[in-house]
C-alpha cells in the first residue's frame, strides 16, 4: 500500500492511522532508505526526483524486496515518501498490485506550511543544489527543502510562495495523471479536511476499503487526530492558520493552484477545519 499526497498535506498523520493495524508496518517514516539508494537526482544531472518504469533494474527489485520483507516481517507493507507523487509508473512497476492512498488538502493551507517547513532550517532540507536560489531572501542559497520537483531550474530566481505552490501543483498533477492510467478501483482517495473533521468516519471508510479491520487501536488512534499533533508539525494546527503567518504570499499564488485544486475537487471559499 502506499501513500501519495503532496508534502505537509497530512500525510505523516495518516500513516500514523495506519499504522495503528497491527496488519500494516512500513521500513522507516518515509521511505527513502529504499528510493534514494539507487536515484539520487545528482546522479542524473540533478533532473528531479520523478522515476518511471524505466528507472527500475533487476538489482534494484531485489534490493526493495528484500529490505521489504526484513522489515515488514510478513506483514502487509505501507509507505509514505512525499517523492513518490512524482513515481507512480515506477512504483506501479516494482508493485503492480498495491493500492494508492492519495490525500488531499486545500492549496493554501499546504502551501503555508510548505513555506514554514522551508524557513525551519535544517531540518527539511533535502539537496544542496549545484546552483544558487537567489530569490529566497535569507534563505537564499544552494539548500532545496521537499520535494525536488521537474523544472525547477526555472524556478531558481523564484520567491518561496512561488517554488512551494510549484511543489503543490506538480505533485498532486503527477497523481491525478497517474490515476487516470491506472485501474481506478486501485485508488482510494482521503480529503484531509475530511479526516480531521470527522477523524471517525473517515479512518472506518479507509480501513474498510482497505479490507482491514477497524480495531480499538485504529479508532482510538482516529479519535487522537482532533487533539494529537503530528510528528512533523512545526505548531499546533489552527483553522485558516495560514492567514495568520502567510496571507499575502498565498495571495500571490492563488492562480498558479486554481486550476488544481478544482481538479482535486475543491470550490472556491471553501474553508478549512483546524
Amino acid at each position: 500500500m502506499l501513500v501519495l499526497g503532496c508534502p505537509r498535506s497530512g500525510t505523516t498523520a495518516l500513516l500514523q492511522l495506519l499504522l495503528a493495524s497491527d496488519s500494516l508496518r512500513t521500513v522507516q517514516s518515509e521511505g527513502h532508505i529504499l528510493w534514494d539508494e539507487f536515484h539520487h537526482p545528482s546522479r542524473r544531472g540533478w533532473d528531479s526526483d520523478a522515476l518511471g518504469a524505466d528507472d527500475v533494474s533487476a538489482r534494484e527489485r531485489e534490493y526493495v524486496y528484500t529490505a521489504i520483507r526484513l522489515w515488514t516481517r510478513g506483514a502487509r507493507f505501507v509507505d509514505k515518501t512525499p517523492e513518490s507523487c512524482l513515481r507512480v509508473g515506477y512504483l506501479d512497476a516494482l508493485f503492480p498490485d498495491a493500492t494508492y492512498v492519495f490525500l488531499r488538502r486545500r492549496a493554501a493551507a499546504t502551501v503555508s506550511s510548505l513555506m514554514e517547513g522551508w524557513r525551519a532550517r535544517p531540518r527539511f532540507v533535502k539537496y544542496r543544489l549545484p546552483v544558487e536560489l537567489t530569490g529566497l531572501g535569507e534563505l537564499r542559497g544552494h539548500a532545496w527543502s521537499f520535494v525536488l520537483v521537474p523544472g525547477w531550474r526555472e524556478l531558481v530566481e523564484a520567491p518561496l510562495e512561488e517554488i512551494c505552490a510549484r511543489q503543490y501543483v506538480a505533485c498532486n498533477e503527477a497523481v491525478l495523471a497517474a490515476r487516470a492510467r491506472t485501474d481506478g478501483s486501485r485508488w482510494i482517495d482521503v480529503a484531509y479536511e475530511d479526516l480531521v473533521s470527522a477523524p471517525v468516519d473517515e479512518a472506518t471508510r479507509l480501513f474498510e476499503a482497505l479490507g482491514l479491520p477497524v480495531t480499538p487501536a485504529v479508532l482510538s488512534q482516529a479519535e487522537a487526530l482532533t487533539r494529537r499533533v503530528s510528528a512533523t508539525a512545526l505548531t499546533a494546527p489552527r483553522a485558516e492558520k495560514w492567514r495568520e503567518t502567510n496571507a499575502d504570499a498565498i495571495e500571490r499564488i492563488t492562480p498558479l493552484v486554481a486550476d488544481v485544486e478544482r481538479r482535486l475537487g475543491y470550490a472556491t471559499g471553501q474553508r478549512e477545519p483546524a
